[in-house]
């Protein structure tokens, strides 16, 4: 019901410097060999923008940026308050879950 991460996490599925290689390796392939690595620094910081932690935050992808020291206490707290939340009957025998 909530997304936390802590200040360290990094959302993605790989790092700038894979994500670049396996999307953009043909374009990167047809510059010349003197433009490469400018052209490919310019995407991995595109690419760090775009999985920012603390942008992803305000797009609310994500619900809160935790501490590790406020972790445990985050946690309790949540969970304490799902324990009296209450979810209606699906209708259907085999519902969708939430993933």
């Amino acid at each position: 019901d909530a997304t936390l991460a802590l200040p360290t996490a990094m959302i993605g599925v790989m790092g700038p410097s894979a994500a670049v290689n396996a999307v953009f390796y043909n374009k990167i392939q047809e510059l010349p060999e003197a433009e490469r690595p400018a052209y490919v620094r310019r995407l991995q910081d595109e690419y760090r923008e775009d999985i920012d932690l603390y942008r992803l935050a305000s797009d609310l992808v994500i619900d809160a940026v935790v501490a590790p020291s406020d972790l445990r206490r985050e946690l309790a707290a949540r969970f304490a308050l799902y324990e009296t939340r209450r979810r209606p009957a699906v209708a259907r025998k085999h519902g969708v879950f939430p993933v």
